[in-house]
């Protein structure tokens, strides 16, 4: 890593952030059912004219069902997670409804590891606690470094998801092309010499040059 790349990103957000950026707020109102089906459907999808209408159309048929086990219950009535894909989500893709099928089964056992009354306060907790490298062990077919950092965004961890914004802030500011795992990298590191939350930082950068295209 050349010898001041992290102070050119620090001045970087500096500049393009005088004060802090706004603080983010809680995705889908703490509902973990949405939160899952957000961060699966946004995978190399457009957000606001993909994502948004098919987790708000869920969101409005199935207003009772809120936690993970709710929506596994929910899939398992409708024969197979490519049939749930795409009767529920309008969605025809066998390999994204395994995605979603295994990632469903991680965070209902992963949970199982962490303190908690409600299963929101558990999968916070989990959130919380996972490390970027950790998204190798998930044994989640199709969900890589990017898909499982949005993940711990969307229950609430102070992080930030590498995605292909995230990637061409960081190499604009510091003059070369950088890959997911240094983005996050320089990016957490440029943002310990800020006053700001880096899960604030990525919000407002993705709001900023990606807000219709994002995936």
């Amino acid at each position: 890593m050349p010898t001041g790349d992290i102070q050119r990103l620090t001045n970087a957000l500096r500049t393009l952030f005088p004060s802090p950026p706004p603080e983010t707020g809680e995705a889908w109102d703490g509902n973990n059912a949405l939160n899952v089906l957000d961060c699966v459907l946004s995978l190399n999808r457009p957000y606001d004219r993909f994502v948004l209408p098919r987790v708000r159309d869920f969101a409005s048929k199935h207003a009772d069902v809120s936690m993970v086990s709710g929506l596994q219950q929910v899939m398992s009535l409708c024969g197979s997670p490519a049939d749930f894909l795409a009767a529920e989500l309008r969605y025809k893709d066998a390999r994204r409804a395994e995605t979603l099928q295994g990632l469903v089964h991680y965070l209902i056992d992963i949970q199982h590891d962490f303190a908690g009354s409600t299963e929101k306060e558990r999968l916070r907790g989990w959130a919380e606690w996972a490390r970027p490298g950790d998204f190798a062990s998930t044994g989640v077919s199709g969900f890589g470094l990017a898909g499982f950092q949005y993940l711990r965004l969307l229950f609430g961890a102070n992080t930030a998801k590498p995605d292909r914004w995230i990637c061409k802030f960081v190499s604009d500011s510091i003059g070369r092309k950088v890959g997911p795992v240094e983005a996050l990298y320089l990016l957490e590191r440029a943002v310990k010499r800020t006053n700001f939350r880096i899960r604030d930082i990525d919000s407002a950068i993705w709001n900023d040059a990606a807000w219709g295209t994002s995936d």
